[in-house]
């Protein structure tokens, strides 16, 4: 990239093998043939340092690229341009944990979403940015159904830092660029009227970045063939930019498996209800918040993530919906 062009490499597909563990941040596996975007995204200036091999492998070598990065414990990046290509070729065999960010429930070629919903490897799942009026209310249904989260634009409107808990354990993430507004993303072939803000986009792709256990993202919905200097080019290589820089500054902590207690405060909350207690986690280093929900048939608490307004609703008096919703879903009746 533009501070420091080894931040940035091309490199045959035969030599991501050779990669040292460790080595690289993550590697960019580009599909579309163009090269416009990974142009826009080398005119930025990087602020961290880390490393991004790009690599071109053909699409029939798109699975075996995926396993291969995930055999080497390397984050990938796939840059599918406009439709994702076949779901065979880039989800997991193996239980995974997912967030997708789209508009709706059909704006994908390959309707991602119902393979989703119908998949039994989908242990966890986050369907964030969405808009109603666009939503299969069938397809809502089943996601409630499966105890999957959600989270409409106009509730991320109200704050786009409480769509962070839903990403922050997801190991895929599926976004769409055409969930951003038309205004902000000429080339949105929807042309869709409401939608993510640019900025709430980049807001999102950096608490991608951030997350726990994040292995993947595949970046679809944009014209690859749009010259470096179109607009949407430049947004959607801003939105890598802000990816790539949160992974860099990113920092492992989990209260449930952390030992160095110095890290977290720990709040309780008494709710008045005979005797009942809330308690909260917060990190004294990233400010990130946990709510202790109890398993009881396992008799052990899961550390499950909040947000600091699910503190302030339990300050108040109220249970959060939060923490009902989990208390529901790890006790089924």
């Amino acid at each position: 990239m533009k501070a420091n062009n080894s931040n940035f490499e091309v490199i045959p597909a035969a030599a991501l093998s050779e990669i040292t563990a460790g080595s690289a941040l993550a590697v960019i596996i580009n599909t579309t043939g163009e090269s416009h975007l990974l142009k826009s995204l080398n005119s930025l200036f990087c602020h961290s340092a880390y490393k991004i091999y790009c690599i071109e492998p053909g699409i029939n070598q798109l699975k075996k690229t995926l396993d291969l990065c995930e055999a080497m414990n390397l984050r990938s990046v796939l840059l599918a341009g406009e439709e994702l290509p076949s779901i065979e070729k880039f989800i997991p065999e193996k239980p995974y944990s997912a967030t997708l960010i789209s508009a709706g429930s059909e704006f994908s070629g390959n309707d991602l979403l119902s393979f989703i919903l119908a998949d039994k490897n989908a242990e966890a799942f986050s369907h964030v940015g969405y808009q109603l009026y666009r939503y299969d209310p069938s397809k809502l249904k089943i996601l409630r159904t499966r105890f999957f989260e959600e989270m409409r634009l106009g509730t991320l409107r109200g704050g786009v830092n409480n769509a962070e808990p839903l990403m922050r354990n997801s190991s895929h993430f599926f976004v769409d660029m055409k969930s951003i507004r038309a205004a902000d993303f000429p080339d949105n072939s929807q042309n869709l009227p409401n939608g993510l803000y640019g900025e709430e986009m980049c807001q999102l792709a950096r608490y991608i970045g951030m997350g726990q256990r994040f292995k993947s993202l595949s970046l679809y919905g944009y014209v690859s063939k749009s010259k470096h200097s179109a607009q949407s080019t430049q947004l959607t290589a801003e939105v890598l930019w802000h990816l790539f820089e949160a992974m860099a500054a990113s920092i492992s902590e989990d209260p449930g498996v952390t030992v160095h207690e110095d890290m977290f405060n720990k709040k309780i909350v008494s709710m008045g209800q005979e005797g009942q207690e809330l308690v909260f986690i917060s990190s004294t280093t990233t400010g990130r918040w946990w709510m202790v929900v109890p398993d009881i048939k396992n008799n052990i608490n899961q550390f499950i993530a909040c947000s600091y307004s699910d503190y302030l609703t339990a300050y108040s008096g109220e249970i959060p919906l939060r923490w009902l919703f989990f208390y529901q879903k790890i006790n089924p009746s």
